[in-house]
C-alpha cells in the first residue's frame, strides 16, 4: 500500500508539473514573448492610412491598438470626439475587413502554436453602456475568431485560454464599467471574450492641471514599482500597461539610458509577472522631425539609436507588449534578439 501511495503521489506530481509547464508555455503567458503593440494603427485625421498595413507587414504575432470613441450613436476609430467626420473609420468598415484574410487563413490551417496571432487592444475612450453594447454587437459577428476563457464561480480561479487567432484586451480605467459589462454580465460557465487589467493607477493624485505635465510625469518616478499593482491576475484581469515616464523621463526631458532606469524597468516587469500579468509599456519612439508621420513628441527619444537602446533593454527584461509608433524599428530589434 505504501509503495502504491508513493507511485500515485509521483504520478500526481508529474501531471502537475506537465500542467504547470503547459501553462507557462502558453503564448499568452507572462514573459513568453515580446510583441510590438502598434500604437494608433488606424487612419489619423484623414491621413496615414497605411498604419495598419505597416503594422501587419512587420510580422505576426502582433498587438494592434484601435482607439474607439462614441460620437452621435457611432463607435468611431478616432483619438477624440473633435476628430469625428462622416468618413471616420470603424471596426467594421476598416479594421476587421483588413485582418479578415489573415484570420480566416489561420482558422483554416489550424496551427495554434503562435495563437493569438493578432491581439487587439481596444482603447475605449468613453464607455457609456450604449458604446459597449455597440462594440459587443460587432464582436458577436466575429465571435468564432476570438480567444475565450470559461467564467468560473470564483474570479481568482483562472480558466485556460481557448486559443483562437485573435484576442481582445481592454484597459480598465478608473471608475469605468468595462469589467461590469464584459465580465460581470457573463454567466458562470459562459465565455469571457474580452480581457482587462487592474484599474489604471492615478498618475495625477494631486490633480495638477494639464499644463503641469512635466511635474505630473516627474511624480511617476517617485512611485515604487512594487506598489503600482497589488492584486493578482485573475480570470478577467490578465494584463496591464504603464507609461514609460514611470521608468524614466520621456520626450524633451529625456536623458541617456541609465543603469538606474534599467533596474527600475526590471523591477517593474518582475512585479507584474510575479502577480501573473502580461506587462506592457508605452511608448518608445526615436525620430527626427523630418521622419515624423503624425506622431506626438511625448515619447520621442530623438533618434532610432536612442530608442533601440531602450528596446533592447525592454526585450531583455521580458516585457510582453512594447507600444510604439515606429512599428518596423521595434520589430527589427525584437527579431534580432530572438
Amino acid at each position: 500500500m505504501k509503495r502504491l501511495t508513493i507511485i500515485l503521489l509521483a504520478v500526481v506530481g508529474l501531471l502537475a508539473s506537465v500542467a504547470s509547464a503547459a501553462e507557462k508555455s502558453s503564448p499568452f503567458a507572462p514573459g513568453v514573448r515580446t510583441l510590438v503593440l502598434a500604437h494608433n494603427a488606424y487612419p489619423y485625421e484623414g491621413k496615414y492610412a497605411d498604419r495598419l498595413d505597416r503594422a501587419l507587414s512587420t510580422g505576426l504575432p502582433i498587438v494592434i491598438e484601435q482607439d474607439l470613441v462614441w460620437v452621435n450613436g457611432k463607435s468611431l476609430e478616432i483619438h477624440n470626439e473633435k476628430l469625428a467626420t462622416d468618413d471616420s473609420p470603424t471596426l467594421e468598415t476598416y479594421f476587421f475587413p483588413k485582418v479578415a484574410p489573415i484570420v480566416e487563413k489561420a482558422l483554416k490551417e489550424g496551427n495554434k502554436g503562435n495563437w493569438p496571432l493578432i491581439t487587439v487592444f481596444l482603447d475605449i475612450k468613453n464607455d457609456p453602456v450604449e458604446h459597449l453594447e455597440a462594440i459587443n454587437k460587432v464582436l458577436d459577428k466575429y465571435d468564432a475568431w476570438l480567444t475565450k476563457a470559461v467564467k468560473t464561480a470564483d474570479i481568482t480561479k483562472m480558466s485556460p485560454l481557448e486559443l483562437k487567432p485573435m484576442m481582445i484586451i481592454l484597459e480598465d480605467k478608473q471608475k469605468d464599467i468595462k469589467q461590469e459589462f464584459f465580465y460581470d454580465r457573463v454567466p458562470v460557465g459562459g465565455k469571457i471574450r474580452a480581457f482587462g487589467g487592474p484599474e489604471k493607477f492615478d498618475d495625477n493624485p494631486n490633480k495638477l492641471p494639464r499644463t503641469a505635465r512635466a511635474e505630473r510625469m516627474a511624480g511617476l518616478l517617485k512611485i515604487d514599482p512594487d506598489t503600482l499593482v497589488t492584486r493578482h491576475a485573475d480570470n478577467y484581469h490578465r494584463w496591464f500597461g504603464t507609461d514609460w515616464n514611470f521608468i524614466e523621463p520621456c520626450g524633451a526631458a529625456h536623458k541617456d539610458w541609465s543603469a538606474e532606469a534599467e533596474a527600475r524597468l526590471n523591477k517593474f516587469v518582475r512585479r507584474g509577472h510575479s502577480l501573473g500579468y502580461m506587462v506592457g509599456v508605452y511608448g518608445i519612439n526615436g525620430w527626427t522631425e523630418s521622419e515624423n508621420q503624425g506622431w506626438t513628441p511625448e515619447y520621442n527619444f530623438g533618434s532610432k539609436e536612442a530608442s533601440a537602446v531602450r528596446l533592447r533593454a525592454i526585450v531583455k527584461a521580458k516585457v510582453d507588449f512594447i507600444s510604439t509608433d515606429q512599428y518596423e524599428e521595434a520589430a527589427k530589434v525584437i527579431h534580432s534578439l530572438r
